[in-house]
């Protein structure tokens, strides 16, 4: 092989590589590239599900009709991103006084492998006790994922499957009543961000009635 052929094999490879890289990168980033105009047009997202919940008990999303559900995707093996989601709603959940009883915030696993009601159960008791933590079999929450334009792949970081990572979109869903989204915010929003956007939808909705 001459080294002209060469360079072209190698740049057609390059090239190759760049598309796949761009194409995963995209993929993963469309879940979160919603317009974020201060007019937001919304997607329609979200719709029915039937899962367990941490107690055992099934759940479906009109256990939570009449409420703002606050939901979240994650998992209980998660080192940094889902550790800080949760802290900062919980937070949030603290600060809203009588208006928690408006709002059910929702944690939809995405990693049914490892995250058992039992594991779900006693990762509840590290965040706010209003918690819903939601499980099943993958067959189960493939469609709830889909619904949500959820992104969660397993990241193998050593080659093997022993103790897996989830590369995983990370936004939390604010869906009105009807379980029509209303907000988002990014895992990293603040305390304060979050309740003061429960706050203002809770106030829009009084001035409406």
């Amino acid at each position: 092989m001459n080294f002209r052929l060469l360079r072209l094999s190698l740049l057609g490879l390059s090239i190759g590589i760049g598309l796949i890289g761009l194409g995963a990168y995209y993929i993963k980033n469309q879940a979160i590239h919603f317009n974020q105009d201060s007019d937001r047009h919304l997607p329609n997202l979200g719709g029915p599900f039937t899962l367990v919940d941490q107690f055992g008990k099934t759940r479906t999303e009109q256990d939570f009709r009449g409420k703002y559900m606050l939901v979240y995707f994650g998992y209980t093996f998660c080192p940094d991103v889902c550790p800080l989601g949760l802290r900062n709603l919980s937070s949030a959940l603290a600060t809203l006084g009588r208006d928690l009883d408006q709002v059910a915030p929702i944690f939809i696993t995405i990693d049914p492998e490892r995250d058992t009601v039992e594991s779900l159960q006693s990762y509840a008791s590290t965040i706010h006790s209003s918690f819903v933590m939601l499980t099943g079999t993958q067959r189960e929450l493939d469609p709830v994922l889909k619904s949500y334009n959820v992104y969660a792949v397993k990241a193998k970081p050593d080659g093997t499957m022993a103790d897996y990572l989830m590369d995983h979109s990370s936004l939390i869903y604010l869906m009105d009543r009807n379980g029509t989204l209303v907000d988002f915010f990014p895992h990293t929003a603040s305390p304060k961000e979050i309740a003061d956007k429960i706050h203002k939808h809770l106030m829009q909705e009084i001035q409406k009635s």
